[in-house]
């Protein structure tokens, strides 16, 4: 059963529904997301306040001794005024969202997913959420591949706060070394940022025995003592020299 046809089977119910639909789930940070939001009228005439579209990720958080996942918003907008809507009356808002450079990337256990909400008068929600999987800016995906190829394997990914981004989220990005610097350092880890300028990548060594902490987290300071890789829109080299200039970085650091 499609999405608008199960709307419908329930329409006439309680509060209006609302159904999200998209056209493309594989999107690219910083291009743009479409689809339809559908809204189906209840039992009874309804005002519908607005609709609004967010796009949603988790971050990691410390609560006391221990690390919870939290909800967070990346961006959001709204889609009508407001309007009313007849028992069983359908509605199509079509939507195009460009997404923000700052979404994080869906790879390892890092959810992102869009989220409809229908507001009503009376301060109640009907939500609907879709999944979507985000891929890096150019820049960002040659990266990844250049640390594929110099053997660095993914251990973990995670959102974080941090007040480097308008979002107040920031992707962190763990890779064990390869063979040939295992002896220099056990992790490296990795923020790359998208802003509209370009994408910046910010390279951190652990040494084993060191107190490993966030690279870019809360209230972050010293990020300039960073390694910085940065390539504007339109001016990004090739795999092979981003290859080069990261294992100049990290032989220069070992």
């Amino acid at each position: 059963m499609s999405l608008l046809e199960t709307l419908r089977a329930n329409a006439g119910t309680g509060n209006a529904k609302i159904g999200l639909h998209i056209l493309k789930a594989m999107v690219r940070q910083g291009d743009i997301v479409s689809g339809q939001v559908y809204v189906i009228g209840g039992e009874a005439e309804q005002k519908i306040d607005e609709v609004t579209i967010s796009v949603m990720t988790t971050v990691s958080v410390n609560e006391g001794e221990r690390k919870v996942m939290q909800d967070a918003e990346i961006q959001n907008c709204s889609l009508t005024n407001s309007f009313r809507i007849l028992p069983k009356e359908e509605k199509t808002v079509p939507f195009s969202l460009k997404l923000s450079p700052e979404t994080p990337l869906t790879i390892h256990k890092v959810d992102v997913w869009l989220k409809t909400a229908l507001k009503t008068e009376r301060g109640k929600e009907e939500i609907d959420e879709h999944d979507i999987h985000v891929v890096g800016t150019e820049a960002a995906e040659k990266i990844l591949a250049a640390l594929h190829e110099l053997d660095f394997p993914l251990k973990k990914a995670a959102n974080i706060r941090s007040d480097l981004t308008h979002s107040g989220v920031v992707q962190e990005l763990e890779f064990y070394p390869s063979h040939k610097f295992e002896r220099h350092f056990t992790v490296l880890q990795l923020a790359l940022i998208s802003d509209s300028v370009g994408t910046t990548a910010y390279i951190k060594l652990v040494r084993e025995g060191k107190n490993q902490k966030h690279l870019l987290g809360h209230k972050t300071q010293g990020a300039d003592s960073k390694t910085l890789l940065h390539y504007r829109y339109g001016n990004v080299p090739d795999k092979k020299e981003i290859y080069q200039q990261l294992l100049h970085h990290l032989t220069s650091k070992t």
